[in-house]
């Protein structure tokens, strides 16, 4: 008889109650979930907010999990509806000035921006180049977007990304061919520089 995954383990013992090994499906999943959130609402601060959300939500509903195995699928279709809930809900763009006081600090604190140190040629080409790609992402339509961030930026396998958007691998497969398409278009002029 083969050996149970350990994340599949994990499941179980949070299913029956336990706090850490709950907090093993956290550490594991925290900063996938969180990226994927990003990418659609496009803010850190609701992204943050989001994630939480979403392992509040799982905690909550773990135990009617019938398939612990299912887990990963079933943990990005929460984050996934949770985070269009929130587009739906939250139509308006929200952008943070620089400029602006933030924290607890009623007098208004300084954002200090790290220091990374590179070569400024190259950090002004790889940021050009990050920008011009997330704004070509954020030009995709939600479930084009969704697809290629679920695919390449998570390494979701096309089967899995079927179960967390509720339709077919066909239908998964069709949408990154698409969002591909559409990318490499965006990015055509880009790219030709």
């Amino acid at each position: 008889m083969a050996a149970e995954n350990p994340q599949t383990e994990w499941v179980r013992r949070a299913q029956a109650g336990d706090l850490q090994a709950f907090e093993q499906l956290f550490d594991q999943y925290q900063r996938g979930i969180y990226n994927v959130i990003y990418q659609m609402v496009r803010s850190e601060a609701d992204a943050a907010d989001l994630t939480q959300d979403v392992f509040v939500r799982a905690w909550k509903a773990l135990p009617r999990l019938d398939a612990p195995e299912a887990f990963t699928s079933w943990i990005y279709r929460i984050a996934t509806n949770l985070s269009r809930n929130w587009i739906r809900d939250n139509t308006r763009v929200r952008k943070e000035s620089l400029d602006q006081p933030f924290g607890d600090d009623e007098e208004g604190g300084t954002r200090e921006i790290a220091d990374t140190r590179g070569d400024p040629a190259d950090l002004v080409q790889t940021q050009e180049v990050q920008d011009v790609v997330r704004s070509a992402i954020s030009g995709l339509s939600e479930d084009h977007r969704t697809v290629v961030t679920l695919h390449h930026l998570e390494g979701m396998p096309v089967e899995d990304i079927a179960k967390v958007m509720h339709c077919s691998v066909g239908t998964v497969k069709s949408r990154l061919s698409r969002a591909r398409d559409a990318l490499k278009r965006k990015l055509a002029g880009f790219i030709e520089r």
